[in-house]
């Protein structure tokens, strides 16, 4: 058998870290003290902020949210600092109907008396200073901060006008002046579309970039056209939807459901295989939605003992999913297209 057929059959097949995971106990909060695997989470440098932060970051979409009390999410994102993830990713609208911020709440409990430990990112997704500086207020408060890691100029998007941006009323005015301010530290943008987030960091002196990077044919081109661009100002390099995305947004209850990605059968692959392949690219940190501690757990396993795909591996994989009907991580018709 050809190496290439012996990678795919070991990518797509759920042995080992697969959908279920190491079985840990209780999915729900509270039920006993997280006992993270053994190891040590790997750290990079976040390209010219010059910041240490963990390979693996979390992001706002899962336990965060879905956890049904604050306390409960507090003690989960408390044990991702102690477990060594120290990139925190969230935003105005991570919540649910009547509580739609309530991540950034969250999170602020959790970092109350930490803060020094954490990179906290939230975003925004107004383009005028007026109504942005609103969303950083709030999350100012929200967060309990006197100072926010990175503002994000949130889902870079076609038909942009990303000139706008730094009038004397655009968002970039804004968050480059609550940079000098010392406000925020660093400014950052979003987006799933590589041609659009080229465009604005070719335009304005960015920080941070967090896009969507994973095996699924629709995301190869962040390499091909956005990779030499970033490399060169060596921005602060995230990715997302690095196993494929959530199935559901807005839950209501903490029972883990695998990404978009993960699983067995065609176009699906292992959570290892997923998470290597995410760290074989040039990126510093990847942000991952957990629903629960088993899929921490699951996650910790494999960043603690990383081995970043080769070159042989990845394509395999790349292959694997050739044809998978999913286009965009995110199911939003200005993502559609770039």
């Amino acid at each position: 058998m050809k190496r290439a057929e012996l990678s795919r059959r070991r990518f797509l097949t759920a042995g080992g870290m697969g959908v279920a995971g190491a079985a840990i106990g209780s999915n729900l909060a509270g039920s006993e003290p997280f006992r993270p695997p053994a190891g040590r989470m790997p750290t990079r440098v976040l390209g010219k902020t010059g910041v240490r932060v963990g390979a693996l970051a979390l992001g706002s979409v899962g336990a965060p949210v879905d956890f049904p009390s604050d306390k409960q999410a507090a003690e989960f994102i408390r044990a991702c600092i102690d477990a060594g993830i120290t990139y925190f990713d969230t935003g105005p609208t991570y919540g649910h109907e009547g509580d739609s911020r309530s991540a950034e709440r969250r999170i602020g409990k959790a970092v109350a008396g930490r803060r020094k430990e954490v990179f906290v990112a939230t975003k925004t997704a107004h383009r005028d200073a007026d109504a942005a500086m609103r969303d950083i207020e709030t999350s100012l408060k929200l967060l309990g901060a006197d100072y926010l890691d990175s503002v994000q100029i949130h889902g870079v998007r076609p038909q942009e006008r990303i000139a706008r941006w730094g009038k004397a009323d655009g968002v970039y005015t804004l968050l480059a002046k609550l940079k000098e301010q010392k406000v925020i530290r660093f400014v950052g943008l979003t987006g799933h579309v590589p041609a659009c987030l080229k465009e604005a960091v070719e335009t304005y002196p960015f920080d941070t970039i967090l896009m969507t990077l994973n095996p699924a044919p629709a995301h190869r081109e962040f390499v091909d056209l956005l990779f030499p661009v970033i490399q060169e100002q060596n921005l602060g390099r995230i990715s997302m939807k690095i196993l494929g995305g959530s199935r559901q947004y807005g839950r209501t209850a903490t029972e883990g459901l695998p990404a978009r990605l993960v699983g067995t059968g065609k176009g699906l692959a292992t959570v290892e295989a997923l998470l290597r392949y995410a760290f074989a690219l040039p990126v510093h940190t990847a942000t991952c939605g957990m629903a629960d501690y088993r899929q921490l757990h699951q996650n910790l396993a494999v960043c603690y003992d990383l081995k970043p795909m080769n070159s042989d591996d990845r394509k395999s994989l790349e292959r694997a999913l050739e044809g998978l009907a999913l286009t965009r991580a995110y199911p939003h018709p200005v993502y559609t297209e770039a």
